[in-house]
């Protein structure tokens, strides 16, 4: 796995785990170990502390998240409309449940974390829809250009974040599936999105790859500097 050796990516599935399982706050560090089969001693090795395994966690669910989601982005023929686009969002999200509570800012899961200045789930922008992506879309044929990108990306949001909090307000087994959903949603978004001659969505693709290539970097960068500013404040 890309930016880590096996035994850390092994703490940071088991870390992922026991999060989904019991939330941030109830985690120890001792569980972490306990669900990786390694000793404590082991875990502190790579992470001086819970606070820095999660926010190493948050980066590595970030980057496997993305790159399914590129890689559907990338085998899907429509993969650079705007509803292609979310389709694969809800695809990812549907394989990492972990990256569906970052999206839905889910306290049971995050817990006292959210609390922390600065975290770094408040800077991830997962998923979300910018004004400038919109802008740049319509710049290369592949959205209508007569829409008001404030408002498009406004609406997209509701109607992406309402699918991802409805079970929040509706008992699971009354939705229907989330695949069927998904599909019409991408759907729903593509009919009226899209120009009539159907939109350049291999240029849409090439808009796509140049924001994961930048939120990777700005997530990295964020991680570093989270770090540095740790170990000013501990002296290190």
């Amino acid at each position: 796995m890309p930016d880590h050796d096996e035994r850390e990516a092994q703490i940071l599935r088991a870390a992922t785990a026991v999060i989904i399982r019991q939330g941030y706050d109830k985690t120890t560090m001792s569980d972490i170990a306990d669900e990786a089969g390694v000793s404590r001693g082991t875990v502190y090795l790579y992470f001086k502390g819970k606070e820095e395994l999660f926010e190493a966690l948050l980066y590595w669910e970030w980057t496997q998240y993305s790159q399914i989601w590129l890689e559907a982005i990338e085998s899907d023929p429509r993969g650079g409309t705007i509803g292609g686009f979310y389709r694969a969002i809800f695809h990812a999200v549907g394989s990492r449940p972990l990256m569906a509570s970052i999206m839905r800012r889910d306290r049971r899961v995050l817990g006292n974390y959210l609390r922390k200045p600065d975290n770094l789930v408040a800077r991830i922008k997962s998923g979300s829809t910018s004004v400038d992506w919109i802008k740049a879309l319509q710049a290369v044929g592949a959205a209508r250009q007569d829409l008001d990108p404030e408002v498009t990306a406004h609406l997209i949001e509701t109607l992406s974040y309402g699918q991802l909090t409805i079970a929040d307000f509706q008992s699971p087994d009354q939705l229907p599936p989330f695949p069927v959903v998904m599909e019409a949603l991408a759907d729903m978004m593509d009919r009226w999105l899209l120009p009539e001659d159907g939109g350049n969505s291999e240029a849409g693709k090439d808009v796509i790859r140049q924001i994961v290539a930048e939120t990777k970097g700005q997530m990295k960068h964020m991680r570093l500097s989270h770090g540095q500013t740790r170990d000013t404040k501990e002296g290190v």
